[in-house]
């Protein structure tokens, strides 16, 4: 059955299917057939879990689904007010896409924001603004930007760190990450989770641009690094040290971390008329969407449905476009 099942799938989505993770799905000799199917089993199910997460508040909501994935390894969190003082004028919002296991998604989703907030903190308690010192809500247009983005990324390689001591199995996992503030918005990514930000009509005016194996510069990078890229069989996606479909991650500690580092960018827009919407999303959505996809898909339904169903049968959309990945996605209205 499970067979049966995965071979209907992939029989409907080789054209489009761009997975990344730990196995080639192509057919293999008929001596081998009970290697694949166990291969297949451990990372798929015979048909999709579609059962949803749905959180909601006034002007976010977040949906994710399990699919055709053996198990569940995305991990979320939000907070609307970032703390209760100097950045209570501040949301955030974060996904956390794992790999080979679910300890370092669920270390990160629970550890980030607290790396993210100390390190904001002490960044405060050196600036020459006393409205800041005084614990007013701060505003992008009282920092040091390039000392903001500095200490933003520090936070991620700090995170690592701690991952290393508290992580316990061999996982990693990608990032997507975004801060509003009242006058900016942040997005951040380690890996090719994915947010954009879009106009009332579905204009693309920000996105992060995601860490893969086919980018030259990332190539470079690795390669400079003492790293290769290479497709481990026919078939398969370009691959760092023939394991990852991705160049930056959290955690994979059997790595050299040199080669694959949590080393965030961070795309800025500032908060204004043209801003209307961010998603943020694992790529169990962009592996099937694109930008521009996602984008119409959420402005020809906000008049008339809310958030949290936008958000529903946005993965309802994935799952039969053929996304055989974990799928998970914040809308936030500005």
């Amino acid at each position: 059955m499970l067979h049966a099942g995965i071979e209907a799938l992939f029989g409907r989505s080789r054209d489009h299917h761009r997975k990344r993770h730990l196995f080639s799905l192509r057919r293999r000799h008929n001596d081998h057939k009970q290697e694949e199917d166990d291969e297949l089993a451990k990372l798929f199910s015979s048909k999709p879990h579609t059962e949803k997460t749905i959180t909601h508040g006034q002007n976010y909501a977040f949906a994710a689904m399990q699919g055709w994935r053996a198990s569940m390894e995305d991990k979320n969190k939000q907070l609307l007010s970032f703390d209760n003082r100097s950045w209570k004028l501040w949301s955030y919002f974060a996904i956390f896409d794992g790999h080979n296991g679910i300890d370092t998604a669920k270390h990160a989703a629970d550890h980030l924001d607290i790396h993210l907030l100390q390190s904001l903190n002490e960044m405060l308690t050196h600036s020459n603004d006393d409205a800041i010192k005084n614990g007013e809500p701060v505003r992008s247009s009282q920092l040091d930007l390039t000392h903001l983005r500095a200490v933003i990324k520090q936070s991620y390689f700090e995170l690592d760190k701690d991952l290393r001591t508290l992580v316990k199995d061999d996982s990693g996992c990608v990032c997507i990450t975004c801060l509003i503030g009242p006058e900016q918005i942040y997005l951040i990514n380690i890996g090719d989770s994915r947010a954009i930000i879009f106009s009332k009509d579905g204009q693309i005016l920000a996105h992060t641009e995601d860490h893969k194996p086919d980018d030259p510069a990332e190539q470079e990078r690795i390669h400079e690094a003492g790293g290769k890229i290479s497709k481990p069989c026919p078939g398969d996606v370009l691959r760092v040290e023939n394991q990852l479909a991705m160049t930056r991650v959290l955690g994979d500690f059997s790595m050299d971390k040199h080669i694959v580092p949590p080393m965030a960018d961070i795309v800025e827009y500032p908060r204004n008329e043209l801003a209307a919407f961010v998603v943020l999303a694992c790529d169990g959505i962009w592996d099937v969407m694109t930008n521009t996809d996602v984008a119409k898909f959420v402005v020809e339904r906000v008049e008339k449905t809310k958030l949290e169903d936008i958000a529903a049968e946005l993965i309802d959309q994935c799952l039969h476009r053929n996304s055989t990945d974990n799928m998970s996605v914040y809308i936030v209205k500005l």
